[in-house]
């Protein structure tokens, strides 16, 4: 399994899509996963709405609009890296 299932990413994913949440895990552990999650909630949720993804690197703004698309099925054409 690719990614596999990590109960504390579903607890985070949940929590972060009920409230406001700051995710902090060392590298590796699934930040981009549990961002990607709660994106693609609020995509499937709000069809014409925008969410915006800010990180301190272009790399990073790249790696999640990746992520999103490939674990999570959001279309390339529905995201724009500004």
């Amino acid at each position: 399994d690719e990614y596999p299932e990590r109960i504390y990413q579903l607890e985070m994913s949940r929590s972060a899509i009920l409230q406001n949440t700051l995710v902090s895990l060392p590298t590796g552990l699934g930040k981009t996963l549990i961002a990607a999650v709660v994106m693609y909630n609020y995509y499937r949720w709000f069809p014409t709405g925008k969410v915006v993804f800010c990180a301190p690197t272009r790399p990073l703004v790249s790696q999640q609009i990746h992520a999103c698309y490939k674990i999570m099925g959001i279309p390339e054409h529905h995201t724009a890296e500004i």
